[in-house]
């Protein structure tokens, strides 16, 4: 079976809506030719009920980049440099259990899709030049997943959860096999090392800060995206109330700061 309208589709420029992704808002991602995928978020209870090293490890697999898979590709005799993100989720996708991802996905498994392959076809375009277009097919399901869509599908996902891996390239023999000296010293190091909870510190710094309104029986029903706003706000508060400080003892220069670090309510979205 071939949906219909998958070759060439495009997806034009995409930008996530803060806004309603802090109030918590399912978000669909269109498509022509199959079922809209909706990522749904979270609540701090969800995820602790769910566990949430179950829930990361599905998140992490969701928005990884080649670099942070650099190890394993190189000793799959592959270059992370050459490997694009959604290339690399087509090699993850089956091992994303269907029970690791209902919180964000409802009934989507990813473990049904199969890669095909189609031409994009151009007529402008010489033959030689034309290039395979691959993506991912859930038959069962009627849902599809190109570049495009996963492009989207990931920048909301690394939104929702304020994680942006790095990116590292490498140009030359010497310097890639240097980083993948480093890499296998790290496995090595910590291979042993047992799962820490990435909520647990911020959850409990928060409850035994002053200014945080919720308890801890009402931050269950707290999302994702506003607990890590609130995480970063917190953060800016204190910073600028100690420049505030600082400048008011005579202690700080204010002619040396940054109007914008003295504002609490500033934009967050520059403190990724």
């Amino acid at each position: 079976y071939m949906p219909e309208g998958i070759i060439g589709m495009t997806t034009s420029k995409f930008e996530v809506d803060a806004l309603q992704l802090y109030f918590g808002e399912p978000f669909s991602i269109a498509s022509e030719s199959a079922n809209d995928i909706v990522i749904f978020q979270p609540t701090i209870g969800d995820i602790i009920h769910e566990g949430e090293k179950k829930v990361y490890s599905a998140v992490n697999t969701l928005i990884a980049n080649p670099t942070m898979y650099r190890l394993q590709l190189w000793k799959m005799g592959i270059d992370w440099n050459k490997l694009s993100d959604f290339d690399l989720f087509c090699m993850l996708c089956s091992s994303l259990e269907q029970d690791s991802t209902k919180l964000l996905f409802g009934d989507l498994d990813f473990q049904l899709f199969k890669l095909y392959q189609s031409e994009i076809t151009d007529e402008d375009e010489e033959e030689e030049n034309k290039k395979p277009n691959f993506y991912l097919y859930n038959n069962e399901q009627d849902y599809l997943i190109d570049e495009s869509i996963y492009q989207i599908l990931s920048l909301y996902i690394k939104s929702m959860f304020n994680i942006f891996p790095k990116v590292e390239k490498a140009r030359g023999k010497a310097t890639k096999e240097s980083m993948i000296w480093e890499d296998q010293m790290n496995f090595d190091l910590h291979k042993n090392d047992k799962y820490k909870s990435t909520l647990l510190p911020l959850i409990s710094s928060c409850l035994n800060h002053p200014g945080f309104k919720y308890k801890k029986n009402e931050l269950r029903e707290v999302g994702i995206v506003e607990f890590m706003d609130s995480v970063q706000r917190l953060q800016v508060y204190e910073s600028s109330t100690a420049l505030l400080k600082g400048i008011y003892s005579g202690f700080i220069d204010a002619s040396k700061i940054n109007k914008d670090d003295l504002n609490f309510m500033r934009d967050l979205s520059h403190e990724k």
